[in-house]
C-alpha cells in the first residue's frame, strides 16, 4: 500500500517563511555588529573553528557526538562574541566622550548605550533595558551588591518633575538601592525641589557624564602605566615604591 503524502498547508508555508526571515535577520544583525566593531578577524577564526569542529564530529558517524559537539560549539560561539561585542562596544567611542558636541549628535537610544558604557568603564555591570515594560528605566546597574536604576533624558531643555516622580516610583519595583536620572540639560527648579530630600536620588547632567568618563579613562590609563613601570622593577630586584591606588568613582 502506497504511503500517503502529507499535504503542505498554508500554515506550514507561513511558518517556513517566517523562520527563514528570522534567520536572515539574525545573521544580518550579527554581521553588521561584527562590521561596526571591526571584529572580522575574530569572526573568521571563530567561524572556522566552529565549522571545523562540527565537521570533524560529523565525520565520526556518531550522531550523539555530533549533536553534543554542535550544541557545545554554538554555546561557546555565542558566549565568545557576546564578550567581544561588550568589550569593543565599551571602548569604541571612549576618545569622543570628552567632546560635548559629540554627545549631542547621538539619538536617544545611542545616548543610553554610551551612558551604559561610561558606567561599565567605572566598574559597573550595566544592562540596557529593551524599552518596553520597564517603567521608564533605561539602564540597570550593579556594583558591590548594590542595584541602581537609571533613566536617560537626552533633551535640550531641563526635565520637568513629572517623569522624575515616575522614576522614583519605580525604585521599589526593581528593589533598587539608588535612582539615577541622567538629564543632559539638567532638571527644572520644581524637579530639584522634589529630589533634594532624597539622598538615594541622584541627577547627572551631560557635564557630569563627561567628567565621570574622563576620570574612568584617566584611571584606566594609570593602571596600564603602573603595570608597564612595575614590570622592569620586579625583574631587576630593586626596591619597588608603593603603588598608588586608583579608586573608581562610586556614583
Amino acid at each position: 500500500m502506497a504511503r500517503q503524502k502529507t499535504a503542505i498547508t498554508a500554515k506550514d508555508i507561513i511558518i517556513l517563511i517566517t523562520t527563514i526571515i528570522a534567520i536572515i535577520t539574525a545573521i544580518v544583525k550579527f554581521v553588521s555588529e561584527v562590521n561596526r566593531l571591526g571584529l572580522w578577524k575574530e569572526f573568521f577564526i571563530a567561524t572556522a573553528l566552529f565549522a571545523g569542529s562540527n565537521y570533524t564530529a560529523y565525520l565520526s558517524g556518531n550522531n550523539n557526538i555530533f549533536l553534543i559537539t554542535l550544541l557545545a560549539t554554538v554555546i561557546a560561539y555565542c558566549i565568545y562574541f557576546a564578550c567581544k561585542f561588550s568589550y569593543k562596544s565599551t571602548h569604541l567611542n571612549t576618545s569622543l566622550w570628552k567632546e560635548r558636541q559629540w554627545w549631542w549628535t547621538l539619538d536617544g537610544w545611542q545616548f543610553e548605550q554610551e551612558v551604559a558604557n561610561v558606567f561599565r568603564l567605572n566598574g559597573y555591570k550595566a544592562k540596557v533595558t529593551k524599552g518596553s515594560g520597564d517603567g521608564g528605566v533605561d539602564i540597570i546597574l550593579n556594583k558591590n551588591g548594590k542595584t541602581s536604576i537609571v533613566q536617560c533624558k537626552h533633551y535640550q531643555n531641563p526635565v520637568p518633575p513629572e517623569p522624575i516622580r515616575a522614576l522614583w516610583g519605580c525604585k521599589d519595583d526593581f528593589n533598587a538601592d539608588e535612582v539615577i536620572l541622567v538629564a543632559s540639560s539638567g532638571i527644572t527648579d520644581m524637579g530639584t525641589r522634589f529630589v533634594q530630600n532624597k539622598p538615594n536620588f541622584k541627577v547627572l547632567n551631560l557635564d557630569d557624564i563627561i567628567k565621570i568618563a574622563k576620570q574612568a579613562q584617566a584611571e584606566s590609563k594609570h593602571e596600564i602605566e603602573e603595570k608597564v613601570i612595575d614590570k622592569p622593577i620586579e625583574q631587576s630586584n630593586e626596591i619597588k615604591a608603593p603603588a598608588r591606588s586608583g579608586r573608581r568613582l562610586d556614583i
